[in-house]
């Protein structure tokens, strides 16, 4: 029981940043290029997944990636790799 509630929780915050990524190739928040509603949604996605990010962001601000901002998939890979520690250990 305790994994599927681990896998389902990392599922959903995987898909949220997958969903963040995706939104985040349509909204550009320095211009007002798409609509209200993608950016409110772009919006709150980032502000719920940004401690999520913020030490992947530390991580990758000492490495020059250039424009690219690989911090959700970094993100990603960090909590698969949690929930396949986790699973493990039950």
């Amino acid at each position: 029981m305790f994994d599927y509630c681990v896998s389902l929780i990392v599922n959903i915050l995987m898909w949220i940043l997958i969903a963040q990524a995706i939104l985040s190739w349509f909204v550009n928040p320095y211009r007002g290029s798409a609509s209200r509603a993608l950016t409110s949604i772009y919006n709150g996605l980032s502000s719920f997944t940004y401690p999520l990010t913020r030490p992947a962001r530390a991580v990758l601000a000492k490495i020059n990636t250039g424009p690219m901002d690989f911090s959700l998939l970094l993100t990603v890979l960090f909590l698969i790799l949690i929930r396949e520690i986790l699973i493990r250990l039950i």
